[in-house]
């Protein structure tokens, strides 16, 4: 659920620049590591999905870092 009207969080550049390349890297090796594994390789798929891993990880921790700041913003309205 939504907050009051006019209640607009901004998200900084940086943070979307680090999910459009989270997502990316994400699914890149997402289907790739599925490719192989439905081609029966499953060493070389299961590793290229648990690549996809650390880009969920990068994305989490920059919108964590980003969010204390938001909170700031927000108490000082």
């Amino acid at each position: 659920m939504t907050g009051p009207v006019g209640d607009e969080r901004r998200v900084p550049p940086y943070v979307a620049l680090v999910r459009i390349g989270a997502v990316v890297g994400m699914s890149i090796f997402t289907a790739f590591g599925l490719f192989l594994l439905v081609g029966a390789i499953w060493v070389p798929g299961l590793i290229s999905l648990s690549l996809a891993l650390p880009f969920f990880v990068v994305m989490r921790l920059v919108e964590s870092i980003a969010e204390p700041a938001d909170e700031e913003a927000e108490s000082e309205t």
